[in-house]
């Protein structure tokens, strides 16, 4: 897997959101350089876990800011949000019990965020800016 370089196409427009972003391919980052070292388990376990709690922060901080503009979508993007909870933990569970953490899993998690910020969440952006324009 390549490194994951920030760019503007997966902006926001919402400076705390897009920040938050930046962290989160941070982590995946760091996780992908850990692998590739072959840093021990601990090390990359230690990853995993706090790549989840921020995965978990920051997905309540997006559904709180989308219950705070009523966005219509919520319900069904809480539902993508919990499924990638869900599969990281399926992740953090295999390599806990030995299996090691392939360059697809690492190639998942860069997909499934790029692919979620620019269709998903631009969705209860462009909803944002609609509704701040239109104050």
């Amino acid at each position: 897997m390549a490194k994951f370089e920030w760019d503007d196409s997966v902006a926001l427009g919402i400076q705390t959101i897009d920040d938050q972003h930046k962290a989160l391919f941070g982590w995946v980052n760091s996780l992908n350089e850990a692998v590739k070292r072959g840093d021990g388990a601990e090390a990359v376990g230690e990853i995993i876990w706090k790549l989840i709690s921020y995965v978990t922060e920051h997905f309540s901080e997006e559904e709180r800011l989308m219950l705070a503009c009523h966005f219509p979508g919520l319900v069904s993007h809480r539902k993508e949000h919990d499924l990638f909870v869900a599969r990281l933990k399926d992740i953090q569970s295999s390599y806990n019990d030995g299996h090691e953490m392939s360059e697809n899993v690492l190639d998942f998690l860069v997909d499934w965020l790029v692919c979620h910020i620019k269709g998903t969440d631009q969705s209860y952006s462009r909803f944002i800016h609609q509704q701040e324009s239109a104050a």
